[in-house]
């Protein structure tokens, strides 16, 4: 915990996490808030899940570009600009009735999303010390996850009140502060985008990306099936209740997960630490299958989410030490691209699965889809730690200078 101390005692570090607090609320309340939005104008939920899942594509799909702004031009100027249209957006999407407009506007509201996860990853090494980047990285996903958790209780409270709009009209105004916040500090405006070497090539060229990048997908498609399966096996049970606290159960055991790992020796091997954390993650999805929806489910939902918040934190610090120079951002969100599209993947396939098989056939996918992941980064271990031990001395000498 002493780590954790000296951090937060660091005024860069501090400013960080407030600033970028609100626009990550938002971020975690506005799917929702689209959801409740669209259901509540058309009476509709399958016009909602569209509009739901619109938006999350088109995030997905342009996060690519997004990251490439900013690596191009820095921080300020790209946030300045997306962040007030995509709040615009947001706000006038509460007089938004007509169906046509509920799905079309949610994906330019996509397009235009600021990138704020993405532009907060690089600037941990200039408010930490290179010693401590571990566990910076580690307080920057505790973060992350504690607005998980937040943002879809303050949605689902505020679009079921007396003042439905009050949901989105918050999104809004929590882009613009933690948007502008962000962009305004001097970490921000004084970050330098690396510079890129042509002998690289593009950036799916690089073989270690390419091996994270099956990962990512075996990620995304155990979350896809987890986000549906959880709530179509309560529901047929006819306990729909225990969703809430399977979800809330896992998110607060990935916020500890991620506080552990922080806690672990810089001296462990990122690459050793993140394929031995995988393979406890697939151990511990085994039982998912054999569960009944209550404290069974709760329990194994509980150690996935503890496990996941661990790995987490050693794949950005494997992404990190191979990733090619100049790729800071456009690394991260090639992989969360790939992992996003999974998600959506897994996510029909696990509701066809539910529909048409059982709910434990879905549950399955998740087992299933992190043991390919895990055998994925055995199997090419060699070569992760090869890319790792050449990058290493560069990824370093980078950290320096940002």
């Amino acid at each position: 915990m002493r780590n954790y101390l000296t951090l937060l005692k660091l005024p860069d570090v501090r400013l960080l996490l407030i600033v970028s607090f609100p626009a990550r609320i938002c971020q975690s309340m506005v799917n929702l808030s689209i959801f409740f939005h669209v259901q509540r104008v058309s009476g509709s939920i399958a016009l909602a899940g569209l509009a739901s899942g619109t938006f999350q594509l088109s995030l997905s799909l342009s996060l690519g570009y997004r990251a490439l702004l900013i690596e191009k031009f820095g921080q300020q100027k790209p946030l300045l600009m997306l962040v007030p249209i995509y709040s615009v957006m947001v706000y006038f999407y509460k007089y938004i009735d007509a169906s046509f407009l509920l799905v079309t506007l949610p994906l330019l509201m996509g397009m235009a999303s600021p990138p704020i996860n993405l532009s907060v990853r690089p600037l941990w090494k200039a408010a930490a010390p290179v010693h401590l980047l571990r566990t910076s990285y580690a307080l920057d996903l505790i973060a992350i996850n504690i607005t998980t958790i937040l943002g879809p209780i303050l949605a689902t409270t505020l679009a079921l009140s007396s003042r439905p709009e009050t949901a989105i009209e918050l999104c809004a105004l929590l882009q613009l502060i933690g948007g502008f916040g962000l962009s305004l500090t001097t970490l921000s405006r004084s970050w330098v985008p690396e510079k890129r070497n042509k002998e690289d090539g593009a950036i799916w060229k690089s073989k270690g990306l390419r091996i994270l990048a099956i990962q990512s997908a075996g990620f995304g498609l155990a979350a896809g099936a987890f986000s549906v399966g959880i709530p179509a096996f309560t529901l047929i049970e006819n306990v729909p209740k225990w969703s809430a606290a399977i979800f809330t159960g896992m998110a607060v055991a990935s916020v500890f997960g991620g506080l552990m790992s922080g806690l672990i020796s810089r001296k462990t091997s990122p690459v050793s630490a993140l394929i031995f954390s995988n393979g406890v993650w697939a151990l511990v999805t085994i039982p998912f299958a054999l569960t009944y929806a209550d404290w069974s489910l709760l329990t194994v939902a509980i150690f996935y989410g503890f496990f996941a918040g661990i790995l987490r934190v050693f794949f950005w610090e494997v992404i990190e030490a191979i990733r090619p120079a100049g790729t800071a951002l456009t690394s991260v969100g090639m992989l969360w691209t790939v992992e996003g599209l999974f998600i959506a993947f897994g996510a029909a396939a696990g509701g066809w699965s539910a529909d048409h098989l059982s709910p434990r056939a879905t549950l399955l996918m998740i087992t299933i889809s992190i043991g390919i992941s895990f055998f994925t980064i055995v199997i090419n271990c060699s070569k992760i730690q090869s890319i790792y031990k050449i990058h290493l001395e560069s990824a370093n000498e980078r950290a320096k200078h940002l």
